[in-house]
């Protein structure tokens, strides 16, 4: 029971920490939820050992997955429902409101804390080519997006940078990564130091593809303004 209320404690501070840090940040380059990640590896098992991922936690946490996803099949969920449709037959929009609150607010930031309190981040550091090849995997991702838009013949088709700027930004699939990666380790399909690996290099592509996709946009846009003869 102690542990429960040390670890919950801990990552209620991180949740309420992380989004105020977020705001201070001058133009906001570091994303919420690889603050969670980060404080969820400081905190857990692998460094200060602050946080266990106990049974209580494990619920929260899987909580918050549905909650981020969505997911209604969750044990309880449909029962919880239709209690509640059956009570509020036209639905309330307070109370849904408040559901809502607690998920985003609360649910899913304890999710990615204890994802994060799950990285082995000496595991990460002692096999740097696996991170690399991980990120360049990501990278590759951003091709078929980029086909995709080049295909679609629309009246007002995308420019160039913007299409490679909007590919770029599409490949920053974080919390997917994050939820896979979990459901894989419990499901004993996945190895946690991969999995920790993996999720490492979702966050390096948090910062580096809008990074990537501004520099692109700037230097092709520089590039036109080059060439577009003048009056």
């Amino acid at each position: 029971m102690t542990y429960d209320l040390v670890s919950l404690s801990i990552i209620m501070m991180i949740a309420v920490t992380c989004p105020i840090i977020t705001q201070l940040i001058p133009g906001k380059p570091m994303p919420q939820t690889v603050l969670l990640l980060v404080f969820g590896a400081i905190f857990g098992p692998f460094i200060l050992d602050k946080i266990w991922v106990t049974k209580a936690v494990e619920l929260l946490s899987e909580l918050g997955l549905a909650f981020l996803f969505q997911l209604d099949v969750v044990l309880g969920a449909f029962a919880a429902g239709f209690i509640l449709r059956f009570v509020t037959p036209n639905g309330n929009h307070t109370l849904n409101l408040k559901l809502e609150g607690v998920g985003h607010g609360f649910l899913i930031p304890v999710f990615f804390v204890v994802s994060g309190a799950s990285i082995d981040v000496k595991a990460v550091v002692a096999d740097p080519a696996l991170l690399i090849t991980f990120i360049i995997m990501l990278l590759v991702h951003a091709v078929p997006i980029f086909v995709a838009t080049t295909l679609d013949h629309r009246v007002n088709p995308l420019d160039p940078q913007d299409k490679l700027t909007v590919s770029l930004y599409c490949t920053t699939a974080l919390p997917l990564i994050v939820a896979v990666t979990s459901l894989a380790v419990q499901g004993g399909t996945m190895h946690q130091t991969t999995a920790s690996t993996l999720v490492a290099a979702g966050a390096v592509t948090v910062f580096l593809m809008p990074l990537l996709g501004g520099l692109t946009s700037k230097l092709m846009k520089g590039e036109t303004r080059l060439i577009a003869p003048t009056a």
